[in-house]
């Protein structure tokens, strides 16, 4: 079974550090939860884990893949961004159902 497994994760702003040495690792069908105040890291955490925010240091692992950037993890890692990024008069259904096309034919 794949396990999705973060390792060494800190990251710093301005000489504070914001993470330290984070550990997490799931299953697939696996529930975890991040639970904070505002500020804390939550969200960049999980940016880090996708790759679109850098970290001082960060180790993710999906199986027996390394997950160095964004791109090599694009076909296995997902990640629902909290800012508003959906077009206007579109429903949610018909964008996820968009994605299943997409990713059945690509």
């Amino acid at each position: 079974m794949k396990r999705l497994h973060v390792d060494s994760i800190t990251k710093s702003f301005d000489n504070k550090v914001l993470l330290s040495d984070v550990f997490i690792s799931c299953g697939i069908g696996e529930i975890k939860g991040l639970l904070g105040r505002n500020g804390c890291g939550k969200s960049t955490l999980l940016k880090i884990i996708f790759g679109v925010e850098n970290a001082d240091s960060r180790f993710v692992r999906v199986g027996k893949k390394v997950i160095q950037n964004i791109s090599q993890g694009r076909s296995i890692l997902n990640y629902l961004p909290q800012e508003n990024f959906l077009p206007k008069n579109v429903k949610i259904k018909f964008l996820i159902n968009l994605l299943l096309i997409v990713r059945k034919y690509s």
